[in-house]
């Protein structure tokens, strides 16, 4: 539209020169001649001008402009908001009135001129302009789609050769691990992450498979015991006082059982956060000196002395699961200490912990065997008969073990120089 205001402008300003120049010195020519030259070059751009009475002065051939001179007022100069649209037939145009540039004598005194222009040079490119764009943008879409779907599927081929990888992953093969290299930068993380919950998954099985074979090879050996007695008891005809016998041979296995059954719930509970520990105010020291007076005849049958050190504040934990863990910590040093030694139970702390060692002499545990020594079923001695196991389950560490985790604590061993020490670091107030 400014690009018609200016074609408006300078067509105006020409009509007006024609209208002047028979009364300026210039030749004499007719007023039809001046105008019929004051739009020589100009194409596509129509005029016509209009006495002060409406009447048609001069029209250039092509649409009716009359109809703008009865409408709308003359303007002193073209304006762009008086540039008016209208339709004529097939075509469109786009005009507007000026006044005649004269002076009050002048003859041409309110004379109008209407100038217009045809759009249909505009109207048919931007149509072509339209489609075009339509067409561009199509194939631009088409094209987009295809380079996404190619860059997506190009994206997505380490997903689907990740993916490829986890489908082979079974149970048979939790060994196996995605290969870091072989994945780009962004999705190492998430195969990082994966590997290690692998790794956790596998070592949760192995732990499972294990535990299921020892629990088959634990309650093996009573079984047999228990079948190998009542068939030889049923073998012939015996006195009250020998069945009286095997029934209490087989009350000591019963017993047994029961109490590795009990122990395994116990781990299981445990293991799945079903055991809710009762916090309340404890005294190590207390509790020491009554499983003290609870063993004491144990300890006197085997020549061992118990003897308790140092000292420490109440803390908040479970009574029966602690009086549980130092029970199982005892029994096993009775039962691994030399005849005429002792064992020493010492009480330290600090601002947030309190210790709690038990220390016997005895043989040494292998360095080796140190990190195993905690795993259920697990024995330093390699034999699981229950005649060198002395009828124990191999589950007292490990429950010592769980109590200490249920606590937030922690428990270490070490062994060396004939002495074997277990501590027990325990906070002084609860974490939950």
């Amino acid at each position: 539209m400014a690009q018609d205001l200016e074609e408006f402008r300078v067509i105006t300003g020409s009509v007006n020169r024609a209208l002047l120049s028979d009364g300026d010195g210039g030749p004499v020519d007719s007023l039809e001649e001046r105008l019929d030259h004051a739009v020589a070059g100009h194409h596509g751009v129509f005029f016509s001008v209009y006495d002060a009475d409406g009447k048609e002065v001069y029209a250039m051939p092509g649409p009716d402009l009359e109809s703008l001179v009865s409408a709308f007022p003359a303007l002193e100069h073209t304006d762009i908001d008086r540039i008016h649209q209208w339709s004529q037939g097939n075509s469109t145009y786009r005009g507007t009135v000026v006044g005649a540039n004269s002076d009050a004598k002048s003859p041409y005194n309110g004379y109008k001129i209407v100038v217009a222009s045809s759009m249909n040079f505009h109207l048919t490119f931007i149509d072509k302009f339209r489609a075009k764009l339509w067409g561009i943008l199509g194939c631009a879409s088409v094209m987009i789609l295809l380079i996404a779907w190619f860059v997506v599927q190009f994206a997505h081929r380490p997903l689907h050769r990740i993916s490829q990888d986890i489908e082979n992953i079974t149970t048979e093969r939790l060994n196996q691990r995605l290969e870091l290299d072989s994945i780009p930068v962004d999705l190492r993380e998430l195969a990082t992450s994966f590997n290690r919950m692998i790794g956790r998954i596998d070592d949760v099985f192995q732990r499972l498979s294990n535990f299921s074979a020892d629990i088959a090879h634990e309650l093996r050996t009573p079984i047999t015991n228990l079948t190998t007695q009542t068939q030889v008891a049923l073998s012939k005809e015996r006195q009250p006082d020998e069945y009286r016998e095997v029934l209490y041979s087989s009350l000591e296995e019963y017993e047994r059982m029961a109490s590795m059954v009990n122990d395994m719930l116990w781990l299981a509970q445990s293991d799945n956060g079903m055991l809710k520990p009762n916090f309340e105010p404890v005294d190590p020291a207390v509790q020491v000196l009554e499983l003290f007076d609870y063993l004491n005849a144990w300890a006197e049958d085997r020549h061992i002395s118990l003897s308790l050190q140092g000292s420490c504040p109440s803390m908040q934990g479970d009574k029966a699961m602690l009086r549980r863990a130092l029970t199982n910590l005892l029994t096993n040093a009775i039962h691994h200490t030399e005849a005429g030694t002792e064992i020493c139970v010492r009480l330290d702390s600090d601002e947030e912990h309190i210790q709690i060692a038990i220390e016997n002499q005895g043989d040494n545990i292998p360095g080796e065997l140190l990190p195993q020594i905690f795993a259920r079923f697990y024995r330093v001695d390699p034999s699981r008969q229950r005649g060198n196991s002395g009828g124990r389950s191999g589950l007292g560490l490990a429950i010592v073990h769980s109590i200490v985790d249920i606590h937030g604590g922690e428990i270490e061993v070490t062994s060396e120089n004939q002495k074997t020490v277990f501590t027990i670091t325990l906070p002084l107030t609860s974490s939950t």
